[in-house]
């Protein structure tokens, strides 16, 4: 066969074909009606019986890709307490300059 040409035969609701690429490539297709309308319908069977039986489908919680370390944690708590005290530092500068203007 040459680059590009194909073949396809059909039986019933299913097709097959046959198309050829580059060199030696050679593309397979199926398709077969009855069988996406089956998966259709299954899918949608499940979908009703779920509601009806009013059961949530659990959800596997995400993974955490990369834990911070030990020392990480350490240095994120310790950032979060400098913030935390360099406000407080500076209201309490800031109430004490209106103070002492009054």
């Amino acid at each position: 066969m040459p680059e590009g040409a194909g073949y396809s035969a059909r039986s019933g609701q299913a097709t097959a074909s046959v198309v050829r690429g580059k060199g030696d490539t050679l593309i397979f297709t199926s398709i077969c009606d009855s069988l996406a309308r089956q998966v259709i319908s299954l899918t949608e069977e499940l979908t009703r019986i779920r509601n009806e039986t009013g059961e949530e489908v659990e959800e596997p919680p995400p993974q955490v890709a990369h834990e911070p370390t030990g020392w990480q944690w350490f240095q994120i708590w310790a950032g979060r307490l400098v913030l935390i005290t360099l406000s407080l530092i500076l209201i309490y500068r800031l109430f004490k300059r209106r103070l002492n203007k009054s």
